[in-house]
C-alpha cells in the first residue's frame, strides 16, 4: 500500500508539472532551436522548459557537445549534453582523463550522460570526443575540451582508538565491501530526480571535507571518499532527492548504512547511522526520513558519512546541491517521446 501511495503521489506530481509547464510554453509562443546550454546555474523553471522544447515537433537542434560545469575541478561530475545524434546508433564517447561514465540515456536525437572525474586526476585541458552517425561517414565527431582546474584537499593526521576493529571478521568485511559496490552498481537508466537536490544534513558541521588526504594511526594516507557531518545523536537524515533504497543494512566499517540509486548510475550513500528508517527496493522521496544521525561501524562521535558516486568513482557531494543535474530532462520527457504523445 504505502509503495501504491508514493506511485500515485510521484504521477499526481509529475502530472501538475506537466500541466504548469504546458500552459508556460503555450502562453509564452516560444519557438525556434534548442540552444546549448550557455550559463553556470539552471533554475527548476529553466529545466522544465528546456525539457519541453526538446519535445515540440517544430524543435530544430543545432548541433553541438556542451558541458557542465566548464571547468571542473578534480572529483567533481561533468554533465554531458549533445547531439543531435542519429537514430538507431549507439554512440562510442571517448575522455582522456581519470574517471568514470554513466549510462547513456537519450531524449530523442539528444545525449545526455555523467562523467565523474577522479580526484587524483591532474589540472590541465582533456579532450571529450563523440562518434556521430549524422557525421560519422566524413569521418567528424562531436568533440569539446573539458579544462580541469587545480584544488588543494585538506590533510589530516589524527588516531583510533585501539581495540575498535577488534574482533572483525575480514570475510564479512569483504562480502559487505561487495554488498556496497553491488549496491552502486544497481541503477535504472534513466534520471529518477524531477528537483532540485536538498541536504541531507542541513544542521551537520564538516568535520572532514571529501577527497581530504587522512593518515590514520601513522598508517599510509587514505583518501575520503564522502563528507563528514557532525550532529547531535539522533538528528533527521532526509533523501536529498527521489530514488530506490538498494541497500540498508548493518555493517561493520560502515554501521547502520543507506544507499539510494537516484538513476542514471548516481547513488548517494549514508552511514554510521543510529537508526534506519526504510527498506531495501522502497521507493524514497526527497525529503523523507532515512534515519538518523549516529556513530555505529568505525566512529568515535555521532556523524554522518555523506557519499555521491557515479557508479564506483566518488565524487564530491555538494556538487549535487548545485543543481547542474537539473540539465538532465527527468525520465519522463523520454517517455513521453517514446509514445508518441
Amino acid at each position: 500500500m504505502k509503495f501504491i501511495l508514493q506511485q500515485r503521489s510521484f504521477f499526481l506530481l509529475t502530472a501538475c508539472f506537466l500541466v504548469a509547464a504546458s500552459l508556460y510554453l503555450l502562453l509564452s509562443g516560444a519557438t525556434g532551436p534548442v540552444q546549448p546550454n550557455q550559463g553556470p546555474f539552471i533554475s527548476d523553471k529553466q529545466a522544465v522548459e528546456r525539457s519541453f522544447d526538446i519535445i515540440r515537433p517544430e524543435t530544430r537542434i543545432e548541433e553541438h557537445i556542451f558541458l557542465h560545469p566548464k571547468t571542473p575541478k578534480p572529483g567533481d561530475f561533468v554533465v554531458i549534453e549533445a547531439g543531435p545524434l542519429g537514430s538507431g546508433f549507439e554512440p562510442k564517447l571517448d575522455f582522456d582523463f581519470n574517471g568514470e561514465i554513466s549510462n547513456f540515456y537519450r531524449t530523442g536525437n539528444l545525449l545526455f550522460a555523467v562523467i565523474g572525474i577522479c580526484y587524483d586526476t591532474k589540472p590541465g585541458r582533456y579532450n571529450i570526443s563523440i562518434e556521430n552517425s549524422l557525421t560519422r561517414d566524413n569521418g567528424s565527431n562531436l568533440e569539446a575540451v573539458v579544462e580541469v582546474s587545480g584544488k588543494e584537499f585538506q590533510e589530516s593526521r589524527f588516531s583510533m582508538p585501539a581495540g575498535i576493529t577488534e574482533g572483525w571478521d575480514p570475510e564479512r568485511l569483504a562480502r559487505e565491501r561487495e554488498m556496497i559496490r553491488e549496491a552502486m552498481a544497481e541503477t535504472v537508466a534513466y534520471p529518477l530526480w524531477v528537483q532540485r537536490f536538498i541536504n541531507p544534513l542541513e544542521e551537520g558541521r564538516v568535520t572532514s571535507e571529501y577527497g581530504a588526504i587522512r593518515i590514520i594511526d601513522g598508517n599510509p594516507p587514505r583518501r575520503h571518499d564522502g563528507i563528514d557531518l557532525a550532529a547531535d545523536e539522533g538528528t533527521p537524515i532526509i533523501a536529498p532527492n527521489r530514488g530506490i533504497v538498494r541497500l540498508a543494512d548493518s555493517l561493520l566499517a560502515g554501521g547502520k548504512t543507506v544507499i539510494i540509486d537516484h538513476g542514471l548510475d548516481l547513488s548517494s550513500s549514508y552511514m554510521h547511522l543510529d537508526s534506519l528508517a526504510v527498506e531495501e527496493k522502497e521507493i524514497v522521496e526527497r525529503g523523507q526520513l532515512l534515519g538518523t544521525v549516529g556513530m555505529t561501524g568505525y566512529a568515535t562521535g555521532p556523524h554522518l558519512h555523506w557519499e555521491v558516486n557515479i557508479g564506483q568513482t566518488p565524487v564530491n557531494p555538494k556538487q549535487i546541491l548545485e543543481n547542474d543535474l537539473l540539465w538532465i530532462p527527468p525520465g519522463y520527457v523520454e517517455r513521453k517521446l517514446t509514445a508518441g504523445d
